[in-house]
């Protein structure tokens, strides 16, 4: 069987097909285009099957089954993107491309399913102890945006059941006084604050903005770091300034960053009792491992006053992995 996945962020579209036989998901061909190359995910996959008919005989034939996981709310199988002017809609879609059965989901609801297929190789432990396979489990991660979801077992149908959430756009809850100071930054920006305004590409951006402005900060700065980032991706920058120590304001914002990416997944596993554990999957974390690592995220994990030693025992891991989305997105598909 051929299915057709998606992973629909609000900068890349990935779409993939996978032979799929019993437990085992081959990957066959897979494409990344930005999103905003098109008008609409239509003429997107439309694009990628033609691509794909073109590269593989055997694609010539549409698939039967497909799934995309997009970056926003999913109700009666359509999805207004977040992060995207698109209105999706899954029945228009089946109908375009000729494939029958069509599913949408949010794009963490498919992250969360991959997370879990995964192997040992493509997670990276951040402390606490082992993890229980049938325990509650929260994923979250960063990148355009910040997306969260929730796996609970079920133990009639004896596999993880998918809760989506919108819970990145909760509000922000500063833990510091420079926290603090942040928020009062960001809410005179944009209103508002939710933690994606934080835990975002963006987010890295306005932290650093803001750190910038601080007098603690204002002299340590490299003045060819705002060339760099006028030159490229600002958040891609101000990632490898920090991690290879060149500029101090970035390193600072990255810190900010890891703290509160932290003090947010603790507050799921405590909200959820993760005891299947917590994985941080999306664009950022896996750039950014070795400053996770650095002990920053898993103090702000466990810092939950009397229940710390609860949360001590929660297993995190960062999902390195390329493509959990696809992965998950492909596992709906051939269960439709």
């Amino acid at each position: 069987m051929i299915v057709l996945a998606g992973d629909i962020g609000g900068t890349n579209t990935r779409l993939a097909l996978f032979e799929v036989s019993g437990d085992t998901y081959t990957l066959v061909i897979e494409k990344t285009y930005p999103s905003a190359s098109q008008s609409s995910l239509n003429a997107i996959a439309e694009r990628f099957l033609g691509e794909a008919r073109a590269a593989i005989p055997s694609a010539a034939v549409p698939p039967h089954r497909a799934c995309f996981g997009i970056a926003g709310p999913v109700e009666g199988n359509v999805c207004r993107a977040t992060n995207l002017p698109w209105v999706v809609d899954g029945r228009a879609l089946s109908q375009q491309l000729s494939i029958p059965h069509v599913r949408l989901v949010n794009d963490f609801y498919a992250a969360a399913l991959g997370s879990l297929s995964v192997s040992t190789e493509g997670l990276v432990a951040l402390g606490g102890g082992p993890r229980d396979p049938r325990g509650p489990v929260a994923v979250l991660g960063a990148g355009t945006g910040l997306g969260e979801a929730f796996l609970l077992w079920s133990h009639t149908e004896s596999r993880y059941q998918v809760v989506p959430s919108e819970g990145g756009h909760a509000d922000f809850a500063p833990r510091t006084p420079l926290e603090c100071d942040l928020l009062r930054h960001l809410a005179a920006k944009y209103g508002r604050v939710s933690y994606e305004r934080v835990l975002s590409g963006q987010g890295l951006v306005d932290a650093y903005a803001f750190l910038n402005e601080e007098a603690a900060f204002r002299m340590l700065g490299r003045s060819d770091t705002a060339s760099a980032m006028a030159a490229g991706d600002p958040a891609a920058v101000i990632s490898r300034r920090a991690l290879d120590g060149s500029d101090p304001v970035c390193a600072a914002a990255l810190a900010t960053f890891c703290g509160v990416l932290g003090a947010l997944a603790g507050n799921l596993a405590l909200a959820l009792l993760t005891t299947g554990g917590v994985f941080i999957a999306g664009g950022i974390a896996p750039r950014v491992l070795p400053f996770l690592q650095k002990g920053l995220f898993r103090d702000a994990f466990e810092r939950k006053g009397r229940l710390q030693p609860i949360v001590a025992r929660i297993p995190v891991f960062v999902v390195t992995h390329a493509q959990p989305g696809l992965l998950g997105a492909a596992t709906v598909a051939a269960a439709l």
